[in-house]
């Protein structure tokens, strides 16, 4: 009875945060998503596309709605209405072209593990720490990898959002588990 009563006065968001059957679900649909990020990774990288433009399109109407609000400083209004404006704009390019988002995403991240691993690379020598210099030649090379082949840097892109997705979805299926066991 007490179980009943604390259930109808608890919160919605309590109720299903300690519901288990609502964790196993959920880490069942990650695990699926998974799945299907690593068989389709030509689908899955489109659907990043899409989910970054439609990003950028809600980030840009709330920078205009923003820049309008009375009291705002003319200059950051200013600014604000701008970037408002090329969110937007970005945004509807990446909704019709989301691949274009997902391509320039690659490069940003090879050009990272370029300058890490040399930053990594340099750091090593300079101390003589054998892992670090191994972490710079290996950041390097991805790096170059990605940006001399994009199609294989695209495909493992989609394979680690596959298995992050499978990784989080193990994990919520153990939350549940968890949460049934505290009950």
């Amino acid at each position: 009875m007490a179980k009943a009563a604390r259930s109808s006065t608890a919160a919605p968001v309590e109720r299903v945060a300690t519901n288990w059957g609502v964790h196993i679900f959920v880490g069942l649909l990650a695990i699926a998503a998974g799945i299907l990020a690593i068989s389709y990774p030509d689908i899955t990288l489109r659907i990043l596309g899409l989910i970054l433009g439609i990003n950028l399109l809600v980030y840009g109407a709330f920078s205009l709605a923003v820049a309008f609000e009375p009291g705002v400083e003319a200059v950051a209004s200013a600014l604000r209405a701008i970037v408002g404006v090329i969110a937007i704009i970005v945004g509807l390019v990446l909704i019709v072209r989301p691949t274009a988002s997902v391509i320039a995403l690659l490069f940003a991240v090879a050009v990272w593990f370029i300058i890490a691993g040399t930053s990594d690379l340099v750091r090593g020598i300079g101390n003589g720490r054998w892992g670090t210099i191994l972490l710079g030649v290996i950041g390097i090379a991805a790096g170059v990898v990605m940006l001399a082949n994009p199609d294989l840097g695209l495909s493992a892109l989609a394979l680690i959002a596959g298995i992050a997705f499978i990784v989080r979805g193990l994990a919520e299926i153990l939350a549940g588990f968890e949460v049934r066991r505290a009950r």
